[in-house]
C-alpha cells in the first residue's frame, strides 16, 4: 500500500501532466485561429476551423475537470500529512 507521501507525489506528477496537456490545447486553438482563421482569411473554411477548435476546447474542458479532481484529491491527502507542530509538541512532552 502506498504511503500518503507517495500518493501525493503521484498526484503532483499527474497534475503537471494535465497542466501541460491543457497548455497544449490552448496553444493549438491559438495557432489554428491565428494561422487558419486570421492569416489565411479566405483560404480556409472558417466553419471547419471553428469545429476543430471546439473539439479541442471540449478536450481542454475535460482535462480541466480532471485537474480539479486531482487538485481536490491532493488537498484531501495533504490533510493526512502529519502536523509538524503537533509532532514537535508531542516530542517535547
Amino acid at each position: 500500500m502506498k504511503s500518503v507521501q507517495e500518493a501525493y507525489e503521484e498526484l503532483v506528477t499527474l497534475e503537471d501532466r494535465l497542466i501541460a496537456q491543457i497548455q497544449t490545447c490552448e496553444m493549438a486553438v491559438s495557432i489554428l485561429k491565428d494561422e487558419l482563421a486570421y492569416r489565411r482569411r479566405g483560404d480556409s473554411c472558417h466553419e471547419t476551423v471553428r469545429e476543430i477548435c471546439e473539439c479541442i476546447q471540449q478536450r481542454e474542458e475535460r482535462l480541466r475537470r480532471e485537474l480539479f479532481a486531482v487538485r481536490w484529491e491532493k488537498t484531501v491527502l495533504a490533510c493526512q500529512f502529519p502536523d509538524e507542530k503537533n509532532e514537535a509538541e508531542a516530542s517535547d512532552s
